[in-house]
């Protein structure tokens, strides 16, 4: 699952970072994904981003395994978090790729990503495909086929976008051997059937038992209950979605409903902008509309 953070005055805060870990670990959260998109990652500085990495992987005892997101604009920032990564005891790392100088082909994407993924040879490396945000729309599976053979420690993807076609593609690569976390809540039941392995997202923050009970409605053939557990997520991200075009971006309005589970993660970071008190109760109102202090 994907971790956010308090940003208070433009200042981190730390403190609330673990009870945030306790609340994982309570419900059964084992793995998590540091400075991605819900964590703000490309909102910090170099320094925030490795005391925030610090931070977790000293509050979780090695009870959380935890992937940092590494992923600068430059590839020397993007080494300098990857070592930074190795040396604080991370479990696993990603990237996103370059996102003003993007790479416009494959053979760009995997250089890049050799690059950065080498800095860690005994570490997991992980590809962070987020095209909606990157723009960088390349076919994973010949992302895979390519990267096999150059990157050693390649795992897997982090695959959030939405083109199933690709997912499945990515699952036959050498005969599955690739991890596939898949990063879209609103129809994680069909990444899961197409091949995804698990999920990294926001919404298993505040929402983790829905999923649990999800993929285990899927792992017992019960599709009728899953698809009813999914109905709930959708329900909720069309709320958040529509909240979030308004803030500036999807994180601002995730963060308020972290609020509602008892862990204020405070405002984000600009250009994204907080609810005024009007918007909060609107947001809060249309949320318990839809069954969520029940279900979640």
């Amino acid at each position: 699952m994907e971790v956010n953070i308090k940003i208070f005055e433009r200042e981190l805060d730390l403190s609330k970072i673990e009870p945030y870990c306790d609340h994982l670990l309570k419900h059964n959260i084992r793995h998590i994904y540091v400075n991605g998109t819900t964590g703000e990652g490309k909102s910090l500085t170099l320094q925030e981003r490795k005391t925030v990495t610090e931070k977790w992987i000293s509050v979780s005892k090695k009870r959380i395994s935890v992937m940092v997101h590494v992923g600068c604009m430059n590839m020397i920032d993007s080494v300098e978090l990857t070592r930074h990564a190795v040396e604080a005891g991370a479990d696993a790392i990603a990237t996103l790729p370059p996102l003003f100088f993007k790479p416009t082909n494959i053979d760009a994407l995997v250089r890049y990503c050799k690059a950065v993924a080498d800095e860690a040879p005994h570490l997991p490396f992980y590809y962070y495909h987020l095209p909606v945000m990157s723009h960088v729309y390349l076919n994973m599976e010949d992302f895979l086929i390519r990267a096999k053979e150059e990157i050693p420690n390649l795992a897997g993807v982090k695959f959030s976008d939405k083109d199933l076609v690709d997912l499945i593609g990515c699952r036959f690569v050498e005969d599955g051997r690739f991890n596939l976390l898949y990063g879209c809540d609103e129809q994680l039941m069909a990444g899961l059937v197409t091949g995804a392995h698990g999920a990294v997202g926001s919404l298993h923050n505040f929402a983790p038992d829905m999923y649990h009970r999800m993929i285990q409605k899927l792992k017992e053939g019960d599709f009728s209950s899953a698809r009813n557990e999914q109905i709930h997520g959708q329900r909720l991200c069309r709320i958040i979605y529509r909240y979030g075009a308004i803030l500036g971006g999807n994180v601002a309005a995730l963060k308020h409903i972290m609020s509602l589970i008892g862990l204020d993660m405070g405002p984000p970071r600009e250009p994204m902008r907080a609810l005024t008190p009007e918007e909060y109760a609107n947001y809060k109102s249309e949320i318990e509309s839809i069954g969520f202090m029940d279900w979640h």
